[in-house]
């Protein structure tokens, strides 16, 4: 039950989990870790929403799949901006301008999805209390 409800924990949880897998990927610690990371993070909400709407739990499925996308959303943003705080850069000059630019459009783009996920978490749309 407790992977069918999000709450502002969760967004904290899967911002630090992101800038966790981001220090370790850069530090050069095992690519095995980030890959757990990301296991613990999206796949128990995941397979919850699948089983869910599997068994016909449409509302409880609904709040496990706003968990799954909450968890991406907060992963990813955390990630570019940890890649933006540690100066990470492309290795060519030319690409540069190119990676600033999708790096000004993910972060809107990922900024705009979390606004919409609290506003959705806030008023409890689609998402079962526990």
């Amino acid at each position: 039950m407790s992977r069918t409800h999000v709450g502002f924990s969760d967004v904290i949880l899967a911002l630090a989990s992101g800038s966790a897998g981001a220090l370790a990927y850069t530090a050069g610690i095992s690519a095995s870790l980030v890959g757990v990371m990301v296991a613990v993070a999206l796949l128990p909400p995941l397979v919850s929403a699948g089983l869910l709407a599997g068994a016909g739990y449409e509302g409880l499925a609904v709040g496990a799949g706003v968990l799954v996308i909450t968890n991406v959303t907060c992963i990813n943003l955390s990630g570019v901006l940890t890649f933006l705080a540690q100066r990470v850069r492309p290795r060519t000059w030319w690409e540069e301008k190119k990676a600033k630019k999708a790096t000004r459009r993910a972060v809107f783009i990922l900024i705009v999805v979390l606004v919409i996920l609290l506003v959705v978490i806030l008023r409890g749309w689609g998402v079962q209390p526990r």
